[in-house]
């Protein structure tokens, strides 16, 4: 006999039907989450690209700062949602493209890698303030610095670079450099040699400029190792200056140079000429600035082969001295002027005031030269101790005298 089945009263079965539906649904909110219930995610530290960097250089741009930029980013979404971010998919870019001119931009910052489903609730920063600036070339000279003292009593006589090098960098940091130099050690040197020395730019304090690009950075440096001395200089003049003047002085400052060489040619050197300073036309005092040029095997030190030479000139004064005697010089042994025809002279001078204000008669010598004449009587000319260029005229001009 079969058993039986136990009917279900509608209403429970209706009641079943919706506690199933119920758990079902309850199930797939738990695994795919509540539309209406959005959580909050932080990622932070995010790396922002630059983009297009390549094309500031190709529109001869750089940027000023060159700094790494980072992002932190909140976003919201469902639990399942948020789950499914990578973080390694997240990017930050900024694009460069669009500058082509030196300036100050604000670019807005875009991120990448997160899908629709998700949204940004914040970001920081949303723009980079991005400054570029023009990119320079300029070839310039190696200044050599040296430190340390060289062996046997020696100087280094000449340091140099034995070739330029080719900066490039941003305007402003061009503008900044003071000196670019490389430091030589020659402590205990004792020979000539050629060093291979690094190449740094610095600023008028000192500091290094380290967003320039130095080519090439290590440059290969003589030197050369010698004795020094302190010489004069010879100044010269060509040329007339303008009428009604004359050149009264030429001063040179500093008025010696140190000069270097070996020790055998350093002997052979006591003063160095200048080449003839052209005065044609000049109506006043002027000053000029000189590079020496050291002989061969010669070398100027610490740059003292550049100097001032200060050519005065002044519209000449004329001043007259009255001379009570008149001597003679270079007598042969046992001579004597026993008489002269004129023993009081008048001197005219011409010349600058500065000079002319200067003299006395007390400084003023009037003889004749007696040089090679046997006893008798001659008429010989009347000379002074001064400069023939001082002498306007002597009166009398000549006079006689009697040797015995």
């Amino acid at each position: 006999m079969a058993a039986n089945k136990k009917k279900i009263a509608l209403h429970e079965r209706l009641f079943r039907l919706i506690a199933a539906v119920g758990i079902a649904i309850t199930l797939w909110f738990m695994v795919n989450g509540n539309a209406d219930m959005l959580i909050t995610q932080d990622y932070n530290s995010i790396p922002i690209t630059l983009t297009n960097v390549e094309s500031l250089a190709e529109k001869n741009l750089v940027l000023v700062d060159n700094k790494n930029y980072y992002l932190n980013l909140q976003v919201k979404g469902t639990d399942r949602n948020l789950r499914n971010i990578i973080m390694k998919e997240i990017t930050a870019e900024v694009d460069l493209s669009d500058i082509d001119e030196k300036g100050i931009y604000d670019l807005d910052v875009e991120v990448k890698g997160l899908a629709n489903s998700v949204i940004i609730s914040s970001m920081n920063p949303t723009t980079l303030s991005i400054e570029v600036d023009n990119i320079i070339k300029e070839a310039v000279d190696v200044g050599i610095v040296l430190e340390g003292i060289p062996a046997n009593d020696l100087s280094v006589i000449s340091a140099k670079s034995q070739e330029k090098v080719e900066v490039e960098g941003p305007e402003a940091s061009i503008t900044r450099i003071d000196k670019i130099t490389a430091t030589a050690n020659v402590n205990g040197l004792a020979t000539d040699t050629t060093r291979y020395l690094d190449v740094t730019a610095y600023d008028v304090d000192g500091s290094p400029i380290n967003d320039l690009e130095i080519l090439p950075n290590v440059v290969p440096t003589e030197i050369f190792l010698g004795k020094t001395k302190s010489v004069g200089m010879t100044p010269s003049t060509v040329g007339e200056p303008a009428n009604g003047t004359i050149v009264t002085e030429i001063m040179v400052e500093p008025s010696k140079v140190i000069i270097g060489a070996k020790e055998d040619l350093l002997n052979t050197i006591e003063t160095i000429a200048i080449d003839p300073i052209n005065v044609s036309g000049q109506s006043k005092t002027f000053t000029k600035d000189i590079s020496l040029t050291a002989p061969t095997g010669f070398y100027f030190l610490d740059d003292s082969g550049k100097v001032k030479v200060t050519v005065a000139i002044e519209s000449p004064v004329e001043k007259s001295f009255t001379l009570d005697k008149v001597s003679a010089k270079n007598l042969a042994a046992g001579q004597v002027m026993s008489k002269i025809k004129d023993s009081r002279v008048i001197v005219k001078l011409e010349g600058a005031s500065s000079v002319l204000n200067s003299l006395n008669t007390a400084q003023i010598e009037a003889f004749v030269d007696c040089t090679n004449l046997a006893p008798g009587e001659y008429e010989l000319p009347i000379q002074t101790n001064l400069s023939q260029a001082l002498v306007k005229s002597i009166t009398p001009a000549r006079t006689t005298v009697t040797i015995e």
